[in-house]
């Protein structure tokens, strides 16, 4: 579907094409995005967003997987050499941008970070169902960071939910650890 997306840009007039290309970078990279009203007479609205889709989905992968200029051309085989060489020059030239930006969209998955947390071991010796528990329980006070301002999160655990807690963290930093290498 992608490929046969990318064919539709042979209806972009040669003198647009360039600009038409910068324009969907730009919007990868958080800038302006490519207006319809410009190309209203090339495509209609559902092929325009195909258009779109398929230069951001193939320039997304090209930068992704580290293509070089000549890789990119041969992916690209079933379309006109005058268009493999603009789609290839675009990514070559911004490639530093788009890879910050496909960075950064990575990292800003939560808006809120940890910035410290305090914790309290407890012992519940009673409550008003049961008159002896004798249960440990875990006080944890989360200082979370969301934009400027910084937010209390409390939690008390007993046991199990302590371990789930732990289990958690420890798959989080596995992932953290296989993403690093």
């Amino acid at each position: 579907m992608a490929a046969d997306s990318l064919q539709l840009l042979e209806k972009c007039p040669h003198e647009k094409l360039d600009t038409l290309l910068y324009q969907v970078i730009d919007g990868l990279c958080g800038h302006c995005h490519p207006r319809y009203q410009d190309y209203g007479k090339v495509w209609n609205i559902q092929l325009w967003n195909q258009v779109i889709e398929a230069c951001q989905r193939w320039i997304k992968d090209a930068v992704k997987n580290g293509l070089t200029k000549d890789t990119m051309e041969k992916s690209l085989d079933n379309l006109p050499a005058e268009i493999q060489r603009k789609l290839s020059e675009s990514v070559t030239v911004r490639r530093d941008d788009i890879r910050a930006s496909l960075l950064a969209d990575t990292a800003a998955i939560s808006h809120s970070n940890l910035k410290d947390f305090d914790w309290k071991l407890k012992l519940a010796l009673s409550s008003d169902k049961i008159a002896s528990v004798h249960e440990p329980l875990v006080t944890m006070d989360f200082d979370i960071l969301k934009g400027d301002k910084n937010k209390i999160v409390s939690l008390e655990m007993d046991r199990q939910e302590l371990s789930k807690l732990i289990l958690s963290l420890e798959t989080a930093n596995k992932a953290v650890l296989q993403l690093k290498t």
